[in-house]
C-alpha cells in the first residue's frame, strides 16, 4: 500500500494515464472524421481514355465519358497517358485498340485494355479492378445493341421471323485485359510504405522525447540545440542504411539506385525528427500530445490506405503540409517505380527548413523565459 501511495505522489504516473487517454481520443476523432464520406468522394478518382479506333471506339469513348462516375480525360496517345500515370495523375487508363471495330465485325470478339497503376493506395487498385469489369459489361451491352440494330436492318426485308435470329447474338463480344503498371509481387509489399512511415515517425517521436529530456540536464544555449541536430543527423544516416539492409534481407524490390534510397530515407527520418522536436521545443513535455495528434493525422492523410483525392479538402490540405505524404509517395516510387524522387525530396527539405527555424525560435524563447524566471527568483531572494 505504501508503494502505491508513492506511485500516486509522482506526476509521471498521471502523465502515463493522460497519454493513454490522449491516444484513444485523438485516434477516434481523427480517423472517424478523416474517413467519413470517403465512398461519396470516389468521383474524384482519375481515369484516362486512349481511343485508337475511329469507328465504334468513338461511340464507346463518348459513352464512357458520360456514364463513368469519375474524372475522365481523353488522352491522345498511350505514351502521354502513361507518363501522366507515372506522375500519379491517373489511377487507370482505358485503351481502345486500333482493331476494336474490325475485330467485333469480323471475329465477333475483341478486348478492351486496362492499365491500372499499382503505385497507389490499395483501395484505389481494388476499386479500379472492379471498375474494369463494370466497364467491360457496359460496353458489351452497347456493342450488343449496335450489332442487333445492324443485323435487324439487313433482315427487315426477310420478315419478322428472321429478326428473331438476332436474339442469338452473344452479349460477350468484348473481353478485357488488365496490365498492372508499376507492379511489384506480393501482398506484403503493398504495406511497406505504411510500415516504414509508421516505424520512422514513432521512432522519431520517442527519440525526440528522450533527447529533450537529456537536453534539460546539460548546458543550455544554442550549442545544446545544434548538438541535438548533429545527433539527429547521425542517427538518420545510420537508420537509412539499416532500412536498406532490411529491405534487401526481406527481398523488397527496389527500383531506384541504392544511394538515392539511402539519401531519401535519411531526409525522411530527419524530417520526422525535426517535426517532433519542434513541438517539444515549443510546448515542453506537452509537445508529446501534439506529436500523437500529428502521428494520427499523417497515417490517415498520407494516401496509403485511402487515396489522397478521396479525403475531404481539409485532410488533403493537412496531408500536403506533413512529411508522411511525401515519404509514402516516395516509397511507392522506390518499390513500384514511376516518377523520380526529386519532388518528394524537395518538399521534405522545405518541411525540414520550416520546422528547424520554428524549433530554434521556440528554443531561444524558452531559454529567455527561464533566464527571466531565474532573475525574478534571485530578486525575491
Amino acid at each position: 500500500m505504501n508503494t502505491l501511495k508513492q506511485f500516486l505522489k509522482i506526476p509521471g504516473t498521471y502523465v502515463g494515464g493522460v497519454v493513454a487517454l490522449a491516444f484513444q481520443l485523438i485516434f477516434f476523432c481523427v480517423w472517424l472524421t478523416a474517413y467519413d464520406g470517403v465512398n461519396e468522394r470516389a468521383d474524384q478518382m482519375h481515369i484516362a481514355i486512349v481511343n485508337q479506333d475511329t469507328n465504334m471506339g468513338s461511340k464507346v469513348t463518348e459513352g464512357l465519358q458520360k456514364n463513368l462516375p469519375f474524372q475522365v480525360t481523353k488522352e491522345k496517345s498511350m505514351e502521354e497517358a502513361k507518363e501522366e500515370m507515372n506522375a500519379h495523375a491517373y489511377d487507370m487508363i482505358i485503351e481502345i485498340p486500333t482493331s476494336f471495330s474490325k475485330d467485333v465485325s469480323e471475329k465477333g470478339k475483341t478486348d478492351l485494355i486496362f492499365h491500372i497503376n499499382q503505385a497507389n493506395a490499395m483501395m484505389a487498385k481494388q476499386m479500379m479492378e472492379g471498375v474494369a469489369k463494370q466497364v467491360r459489361d457496359n460496353v458489351n451491352k452497347e456493342i450488343s445493341n449496335y450489332k442487333q440494330q445492324a443485323v435487324a436492318g439487313k433482315l427487315q426485308a426477310m420478315g419478322p421471323g428472321s429478326v428473331e435470329a438476332i436474339k442469338g447474338l452473344t452479349e460477350d463480344s468484348v473481353g478485357f485485359t488488365i496490365y498492372k503498371v508499376n507492379d511489384a509481387k506480393g501482398f506484403s509489399v503493398n504495406m511497406v510504405p505504411l510500415m516504414i512511415v509508421l516505424a520512422s515517425f514513432v521512432g522519431a517521436m520517442i527519440m525526440s522525447m528522450e533527447l529533450y529530456k537529456v537536453s534539460q540536464l546539460v548546458e543550455r544555449g544554442l550549442g545544446n540545440f545544434f548538438s541535438r541536430q548533429l545527433i539527429n543527423m547521425a542517427v538518420a544516416v545510420v537508420l537509412a542504411i539499416i532500412t536498406i539492409v532490411l529491405m534487401k534481407f526481406f527481398q523488397i524490390p527496389i527500383q531506384e539506385p541504392i544511394f538515392t534510397v539511402w539519401l531519401f530515407q535519411t531526409i525522411v527520418f530527419f524530417a520526422f525528427l525535426s517535426l517532433t522536436q519542434m513541438f517539444l521545443n515549443l510546448f515542453g513535455n506537452a509537445g508529446m500530445l501534439f506529436n500523437i495528434l500529428t502521428l494520427s493525422l499523417q497515417l490517415v492523410s498520407a494516401g496509403v490506405m485511402v487515396p489522397h483525392v478521396m479525403l475531404s479538402h481539409t485532410y488533403q490540405t493537412i496531408g500536403n503540409l506533413l512529411p508522411a505524404t511525401y515519404a509514402a509517395d516516395g516509397y511507392y516510387t522506390i518499390i513500384f517505380g514511376g516518377e523520380n524522387l526529386t519532388k518528394n525530396i524537395m518538399f521534405l527539405c522545405m518541411i525540414i527548413a520550416v520546422t528547424q527555424i520554428i524549433a530554434v525560435i521556440g528554443y531561444k524563447i524558452s531559454i529567455s523565459l527561464k533566464k527571466n524566471q531565474t532573475v525574478i527568483k534571485g530578486n525575491e531572494a
